[in-house]
């Protein structure tokens, strides 16, 4: 199993902030959930941070099987399509978008 981690580093614009999380859970997390070999997509929003916590707004993990399927699903024509649809919900973001893919110990 591989998870596809992306990390929401920075906010939402001033004022923005519920569209954007609005926007992440009904519009990119839906959509992730439809590109090929993913196995399932969520959102995960901090609500408690400890001391000194990274400036990490939220997440999404997004599950494969293999790190092939990664790979597939990065340079698939749906994921193209995908990003289209998400632009508006990105633009609503002030900071940077960054991804790890894990493997998962078993």
């Amino acid at each position: 199993m591989w998870v596809r981690v992306a990390y929401w580093l920075g906010k939402p614009k001033d004022g923005v902030e519920e569209e954007f999380v609005h926007g992440v859970n009904t519009i990119v997390i839906p959509g992730l959930q439809a590109l090929p070999g993913v196995l399932g997509a969520e959102a995960l929003w901090p609500c408690q941070s400890e001391d000194n916590a990274p400036d990490v707004y939220g997440l999404i993990h997004v599950h494969f099987n293999s790190a092939a399927d990664i790979d597939d699903m990065l340079a698939s024509p749906e994921r193209t399509a995908f990003r289209e649809k998400i632009v508006g919900v990105v633009e609503l973001f002030e900071g940077r978008l960054s991804h790890v893919n894990y493997e998962v110990a078993a």
